[in-house]
């Protein structure tokens, strides 16, 4: 079997969650025997590149600028940027010389901002099969968040109806669609999109690491709460740094992660306490010893949570936003809170509690987490089974009728 993966970012460049994920289903498909290419976008077009028994095609992104360098960009140029986007005819050749030298049997779209729809019409040409699978919220909102202003959007604004417009009538022509969580499937089916599609929920694998041990609590009486992901206000970073003003008692709080750098320079002058450390950007592997306690109280809805689902198989307790795909991710956490977005009294006594039986959030015995590397492969490989056979049996049957 010949896979072609289709994702807007892929490592070594602008990783974050969703590209550490997606190359982690892809080397796991490439270990179980398929043939596995990745289409993925860059400032210019470089060489065929294989990482981790992987085939990497990047493109050049053919649009007004590169979205990902941190540059600002006025309203107008950005209104432009996404205009282009929802039909840019620009992308359909190198996006179609990479399908026409992959050859693939089915296509599997994840993020595709930049794509526009190149890879669509590149796969109704040969009529090639799609699944797509539901990363973040780009599907419905031009920012990919639903989050604007500082809060989680209600409904859709005007503008992200007609920016996607063009993705929800593409959505239609997809075979099968995952979402990472039952929320998110759920809310794009509830908006119209891929209605006729076959759906099911995969969640993310959690990194393949042995759990970090932590010390006895004789030996380092004091609880330690993680935060672990992007500086930014609709991961609920300011709802945290506001909820350790309520504490009592000992304790330390160690942020990892990057932001706007001035964004982060506001929150360490607002929040001076010694006892919260702003440790940058560093792995999960070295995060994982300084915690006892991961506290993820996003705003937005987070379609996964794969710092959850680290910590759940790492062993630590979870305090975390009841939203999204965040009760999901965290399933099987031996000391669980779920809290209530933007919540800061809430959050604040759930930190407390976890501080109250500090031995039981520490060791928090965890069953084993759902979704494993096996379990996500594995489950993959079925569905493109699923997808194909589908695909065969709709063509013998439209071929029995002419």
């Amino acid at each position: 079997m010949r896979v072609l993966i289709v994702n807007t970012l892929y490592p070594p460049e602008d990783v974050g969650g969703a590209e550490r994920s997606v190359a982690q289903l892809a080397q796991g498909l490439a270990a179980a025997g398929v043939e596995t290419s990745v289409l993925t976008l860059s400032p210019s077009d470089v060489a065929k590149q294989t990482i981790g028994g992987v085939a990497v095609h990047r493109r050049r992104l053919k649009n007004l600028y590169w979205p990902y360098d941190g540059e600002p960009r006025a309203a107008a140029k950005r209104a432009l940027w996404h205009g282009l986007e929802a039909a840019n005819p620009l992308m359909d050749d190198g996006v179609d010389q990479v399908v026409a030298q992959v050859r693939p049997d089915l296509i599997h779209l994840h993020l595709t901002t930049g794509f526009s729809q190149s890879v669509h019409r590149a796969a109704a040409r040969r009529g090639l099969p799609l699944v797509q699978t539901l990363r973040d919220w780009s599907m419905m909102c031009a920012r990919a968040s639903l989050f604007r202003r500082g809060r989680r959007c209600t409904r859709r604004c005007a503008s992200c109806v007609v920016l996607t417009a063009g993705k929800r009538a593409r959505s239609q022509g997809v075979d099968h669609v995952i979402g990472l969580s039952g929320p998110v499937l759920e809310a794009h089916r509830s908006a119209g999109y891929f209605r006729p599609s076959a759906g099911s929920v995969i969640g993310n694998a959690a990194a393949l690491t042995t759990p970090s041990r932590r010390p006895a609590w004789s030996q380092e009486p004091r609880l330690t709460f993680g935060f672990l992901g992007r500086v930014e206000p609709e991961k609920g970073i300011e709802t945290l740094l506001r909820a350790t003003t309520q504490l009592k008692g000992d304790w330390r709080l160690r942020i990892a992660g990057r932001g706007d750098p001035a964004y982060v320079a506001r929150l360490r002058t607002g929040f001076p306490d010694p006892r919260i450390v702003w440790l940058g950007q560093v792995e999960a592997v070295d995060f994982w010893p300084m915690a006892d306690v991961l506290v993820a109280p996003a705003l937005w809805a987070e379609p996964f949570g794969r710092a959850a689902a680290e910590a759940v198989q790492q062993g630590r307790g979870v305090i975390a936003s009841r939203i999204g795909g965040l009760p999901e991710a965290t399933d099987g956490a031996g000391a669980l809170a779920l809290i209530e977005a933007g919540d800061v009294a809430a959050l604040a006594r759930a930190m407390q509690g976890a501080m109250s039986e500090p031995e039981r959030w520490r060791f928090a015995a965890s069953r084993p987490p759902r979704w494993t590397q096996a379990a996500v492969v594995q489950a993959h490989l079925e569905l493109y089974d699923q997808v194909l056979s589908r695909r065969a049996a709709r063509m013998a049957a439209e071929r029995d009728q002419l």
